[in-house]
């Protein structure tokens, strides 16, 4: 499902009590196994987490970014610099062998992730 969307990270100041509003206004499930991280998922949608804010840039308050699957972020990154786009955050390990991902600017100035799961 390459280029499907299949992660969501929302910044936030306070990481639990985001997951806790969206747990409460959506019904959103949370799972907080990952510490300082707390990962959501929704019915009929995408999951994803709530991420500490930084000051500016990816991950900033106001800079949601969803991440597109990949069936190799390599050749991903390739074509998005070919086409105009830049690196943001190279490719990088999920701690834990949960896959890698990497972010990217498209020409229009939008942060856009993209995520390769782990071979099986």
């Amino acid at each position: 499902m390459a280029g499907a969307i299949v992660h969501v990270d929302i910044p936030a100041s306070d990481t639990a009590q985001s997951a806790q509003f969206y747990r409460d206004v959506f019904g959103w499930q949370i799972d907080e196994s990952f510490p300082g991280y707390p990962m959501f998922s929704s019915e009929g949608g995408p999951g994803g987490g709530f991420a500490q804010k930084r000051e500016q840039g990816v991950g900033s308050l106001g800079s949601v970014v969803i991440y597109l699957q990949s069936s190799d972020v390599d050749a991903t990154l390739q074509q998005v610099q070919s086409k105009g786009g830049s690196v943001v955050i190279p490719k990088t390990e999920i701690e834990g062998g949960h896959g890698t991902f990497a972010v990217f600017t498209d020409p229009a100035g939008n942060n856009v992730g993209v995520y390769q799961p782990p071979s099986r």
